[in-house]
């Protein structure tokens, strides 16, 4: 089990080389489709690596942003993604940077939901989202469009009481 966790001991901030690097290598496993219509509102999202804390490999990108689940910031919450590269998928890196990016925003905000979301098929991510205490909640029906097909998600979330 340590060497699961030791996977994984920080995420740095991007630079321009690791998002070229983290293009060259992925796979579109779970891309989702292109939009060209403007969203309603619009979205700050942040990025950062996931390096591994002894080779200093790039292993991947975490990326969060606040969503609303009611008019007040009290009812904010944050919305986290990963994804890793096909190299570093499978050794528990995923888990490791999902409860590091979670302790983060608990300890530098003062919203008290981090969630994601991945497609029911992904089986992995799911795993990954469970180990690093994500509670599973729910399905969201045709959340999102890949391959021109609506897909389902499955949402998780961690409560700062948790």
């Amino acid at each position: 089990m340590r060497q699961i966790l030791a996977a994984v001991s920080r995420i740095a901030v991007a630079v321009p080389l690791d998002s070229d690097d983290t293009k060259s290598a992925w796979d579109g496993a779970f891309d989702v489709d292109q939009d060209d219509r403007p969203q309603q509102a619009p979205v700050a999202m942040t990025r950062a690596a996931v390096v591994d804390a002894v080779t200093g490999e790039l292993l991947g990108t975490v990326s969060w942003h606040q969503v609303g689940w009611g008019r007040t910031r009290a009812c904010a919450a944050w919305n986290v993604g990963i994804g890793l590269l096909p190299t570093a998928r499978g050794r528990g890196a995923g888990a490791a940077a999902l409860r590091l990016v979670a302790a983060h925003l608990f300890g530098t905000t003062d919203l008290d939901r981090v969630e994601a979301a991945t497609d029911v098929d992904n089986a992995a991510a799911r795993q990954a989202l469970e180990s690093a205490g994500f509670r599973r909640e729910g399905v969201v029906r045709g959340a999102q469009l890949r391959g021109g097909v609506r897909r389902d998600l499955v949402l998780y979330g961690v409560l700062r009481s948790d």
